[in-house]
């Protein structure tokens, strides 16, 4: 237990540093400011640079990939790693060195997918640059990824559908099945303004 609420805090407070904003910082921008106004990688992308864009994208899913790491090699159990899991996303949605606002929590949330499941965000993250490279809308690579995510896991985990290519991923826990469910849910319901913007042609695009 003691170890659970360590990593616990730990996962919330390393979510919750602004990367996006301190990244923006160093060049001159206060991105909470401009473009979208989100902390995220897309707004750094397109309003300090490309480079610095990629950098906010892998510091972000690093800091949601770590703390649910260390959970799962710690062995704790299932449902404390999903707490680790979710605390991550909700540092960086949520954060507290922000006055409680942050980003969207995509790529923390693909950091911590990645932990539980290498395969299955690995297709989120194929899906994403496909979409991004044809369309040009970041918005829509992670709703579009979030979407498949949430069908492989419903799927599996309702119709007991027989993914055996994912099935060592999961441990055989439902938990793990849960909680991706949850977050590529979650993920969608904060990208619907987005999604509408896409369809009255007025979504920012990336490049």
């Amino acid at each position: 237990m003691g170890i659970f609420l360590i990593l616990l805090l730990i996962s919330y407070l390393l979510a919750s540093v602004p990367f996006g904003y301190i990244v923006s910082k160093m060049k001159g921008v206060d991105i909470t400011k401009v473009g979208s106004k989100n902390i995220g990688m897309a707004n750094v992308f397109r309003n300090v640079g490309p480079v610095y864009g990629m950098i906010v994208l892998f510091l972000d899913a690093f800091k949601g990939f770590l703390p649910t790491f260390m959970a799962i090699n710690y062995k704790l159990l299932d449902y404390q790693v999903l707490m680790i899991g979710l605390a991550s996303i909700i540092g960086h949605s949520f954060s507290v060195f922000l006055r409680f606002k942050g980003g969207k929590g995509v790529a923390t949330s693909f950091g911590v997918f990645l932990a539980i499941s290498p395969i299955i965000s690995v297709i989120g993250l194929i899906i994403w640059i496909i979409s991004v490279l044809i369309t040009r809308y970041s918005s829509l690579g992670s709703i579009l990824a979030a979407f498949v995510v949430f069908v492989i896991s419903f799927s599996y985990l309702i119709f007991n559908f027989n993914f055996n290519i994912f099935m060592s991923e999961y441990k055989g826990s439902k938990i793990f099945l849960i909680s991706l469910i949850i977050v590529s849910f979650i993920i969608l319901v904060k990208h619907r303004d987005n999604f509408i913007r896409i369809i009255q042609g007025k979504e920012n695009k990336l490049f």
